[in-house]
């Protein structure tokens, strides 16, 4: 039914515990209302019988105690939550002498303790006494008005009969408890299992998540926290599959790329060993060599470069660093490049803004940047920055054939190229140095025709 140990077992004997204490509460405060009332109810009537006895007395003084005595037991008979109640009386003289009773002659002739008399005329708030071995709850009214004059009429009834009904009541009173109980101890289970079963999946899924098998949805839907740590897995068992599959992308490119050079290298490498290659070509063969090795050496590099920039080894040297510089030493790295494909590479007016940012990062973020736009422009490409608000916009644009809808979809995956990209891991750098600056990148097609690129970086330092 319950697993040892587990949560719904946890939630079962706490919520049991809860019932149970409340139950146990609900009978003790039961307990004492119930004896504050049996009381209080039985001082009322003893106070008010009296009453009506002495004003009987005080029109028919010819008349004893003793000639209405059976009179007097009926008068003195109570009816208390389905229970008779026997009264008895006392008559005593200003003294506090017990001069007659239905208790027996035992009670004759007692003194009552000096001012009990008066508590218990004062009335229905006071009054108990003790006669021989047995507890009464006493009321008491004075025969023509004060003691001195006449005395005084006590009734009383006996606290064993009141304890009688107190303990039936609450015998009466825990077995309703126990239905409940047992309603409870069901209702209990269904909760508990209602909590623990969403709980229960979300370990299937955490577990089918460590094995990398994602896809399965948690069937949580609970409206509450448990339902949105539901949604939540589901939503990282996507993301977890998505970084899943451009992992495998990437290393399937990874090898492509490292692929492509390496057998370019070793084909021509071997001709030239075995002498396949003579003269002219064998000099054609080294530069081959020499060529795809470079090739080779950027592809590692900017793989070793972009892992060190996901990675937290990584160390960022912020500073305060002026804008223009940054794009002014870019500019100027860049120019060669421009010029050997004779397309034409201008700044614009840069805003004297200052960033805390990496400087030599932002620097390589925009070589990235205008190195790509070269390769696809057709004769121009111009560097535009502009302060907006609290952040700085810089936007590279060239004059080519602009992005398409795969390009816009794929451009920041690892090796993605178009039919004229370098390796593909350019703007995934971009991007990152970008970002850990606390910025934002997008592409697009610009409304005059080619493609933009847009850094947008805060103004705010550190």
């Amino acid at each position: 039914m319950f697993r040892r140990k587990g949560i719904a077992l946890r939630i079962a004997v706490g919520y049991l515990a809860v019932i149970v204490l409340t139950g146990l509460l609900m009978s003790f405060s039961f307990w004492l209302l119930l004896s504050r009332h049996l009381e209080q109810a039985a001082r009322e009537n003893l106070w008010r019988d009296a009453q009506n006895l002495v004003e009987m007395l005080n029109d028919h003084p010819e008349k004893g105690f003793g000639q209405n005595g059976k009179m007097m037991r009926r008068f003195m008979t109570y009816h208390m939550l389905g229970r008779v109640i026997q009264g008895e009386y006392l008559l005593v003289n200003h003294r506090g002498v017990v001069l007659e009773s239905s208790i027996g002659d035992e009670a004759a002739g007692n003194v009552l303790e000096p001012g009990l008399l008066a508590k218990l005329a004062a009335g229905a708030q006071e009054g108990r006494i003790t006669l021989g071995q047995e507890r009464y709850v006493a009321a008491a009214r004075y025969l023509g008005g004060t003691a001195e004059r006449g005395g005084a009429v006590v009734l009383l009834t006996r606290v064993e009969g009141l304890e009688e009904i107190k303990q039936e009541l609450l015998i009466i009173a825990l077995i309703s408890l126990a239905l409940p109980l047992l309603a409870a101890l069901g209702i209990t289970w269904l909760l508990a299992r209602r909590i623990s079963r969403p709980l229960d999946l979300l370990k299937e899924k955490a577990q089918r998540v460590a094995r990398r098998n994602f896809g399965w949805r948690v069937p949580v839907d609970t409206g509450d926290e448990i339902g949105e740590l539901g949604q939540a897995i589901n939503a990282m068992d996507e993301q977890l599959a998505e970084y899943d599959r451009v992992q495998r992308q990437f290393f399937q490119n990874a090898s492509h790329e490292l692929r492509s050079p390496l057998m370019s290298i070793q084909g021509y490498a071997e001709g030239v060993r075995d002498g396949v290659f003579k003269g002219v070509e064998a000099e054609h063969a080294l530069e081959v060599i020499v060529r795809e090795t470079g090739r080779l050496k950027k592809i590692v590099e900017e793989l070793v470069y972009l892992g060190k920039l996901e990675s937290a080894s990584e160390v960022y040297n912020f500073e305060d660093t002026e804008i223009s510089e940054v794009l002014e030493q870019t500019i100027q790295v860049q120019q060669v490049l421009a010029l050997d494909k004779d397309i034409k590479l201008e700044l614009g007016d840069c805003p004297d803004v200052h960033l805390w940012a990496d400087g030599e990062k932002l620097v390589r973020v925009f070589i990235n940047l205008i190195a790509n736009a070269v390769r696809h422009a057709f004769s121009r490409v111009s560097v535009q920055a502009a302060v907006q608000g609290e952040t700085l916009r810089v936007t590279v644009r060239d004059d080519g054939p602009g992005f398409t809808d795969e390009d816009l979809r794929r451009l920041w995956e690892r090796f993605y190229k178009g039919p004229r990209g370098g390796s593909g891991l350019g703007l995934p750098i971009a991007r990152a140095i970008v970002e850990e600056h606390g910025g934002a990148i997008r592409a697009d097609n610009a409304a005059s025709g080619g493609a933009e690129i847009v850094v947008v970086l805060p103004l705010t330092n550190n």
